[in-house]
């Protein structure tokens, strides 16, 4: 059995810089359409349900707004 991996994103700790888009092989991650807080556009989480958990997403947020869990 396969267990899923979680991952979790503070959109108040997002600039939106995209580099999370770039690096997700699985392309769940996008640029929202909302605003956070602190005036950003901030990333958005497509299908968790398709997260392998490699967390390239957590280690390259200059800003550790996501976390993954396996």
């Amino acid at each position: 059995m396969m267990l899923k991996a979680r991952l979790s994103l503070d959109s108040e700790r997002c600039k939106g810089c995209l580099l999370c888009t770039a690096v997700c092989k699985k392309g769940m991650l996008r640029k929202g359409g909302s605003y956070n807080g602190s005036g950003y556009y901030h990333v958005v989480l497509e299908d968790e349900g398709r997260c392998n958990g490699c967390a390239l997403c957590a280690e390259i947020c200059p800003d550790v707004a996501i976390m993954v869990w396996k």
